[in-house]
């Protein structure tokens, strides 16, 4: 029995196209109902730490880092908060050669 190329074509494009289609409802199904975001994904491995003692250490220093930035925010004159954190820092140029 030969083969219709032409309904054979027809079949695999409809396949094609409803596996796209079928594709693309199950990413926005997937956006729409698990949401997975980076502060879900911290707060949860943060959970699951106690079994990893690198992983603890790494939230610790993270938690100390974010503290320590809050406090020299904190620390910024009223009339400039947007002045860059290492403004105190004296600039160096580079080499010039004479």
């Amino acid at each position: 029995m030969p083969f219709d190329l032409e309904k054979l074509a027809e079949v695999v494009v409809a396949l094609i196209i409803s596996s796209s289609i079928l594709l693309v409802a199950a990413a926005i199904a997937w956006r729409l109902a698990v949401k997975p975001s980076l502060r879900g994904l911290f707060e949860y491995r943060t959970a699951h730490a106690g079994g990893d003692p690198v992983l603890s250490r790494q939230v610790a220093e993270l938690e100390e880092e974010v503290r320590a930035l809050k406090d020299r925010m904190a620390a910024l004159p009223e009339g400039n908060p947007t002045r860059p954190l290492g403004a105190d820092v004296p600039w160096r140029g580079t080499k010039e050669k004479v």
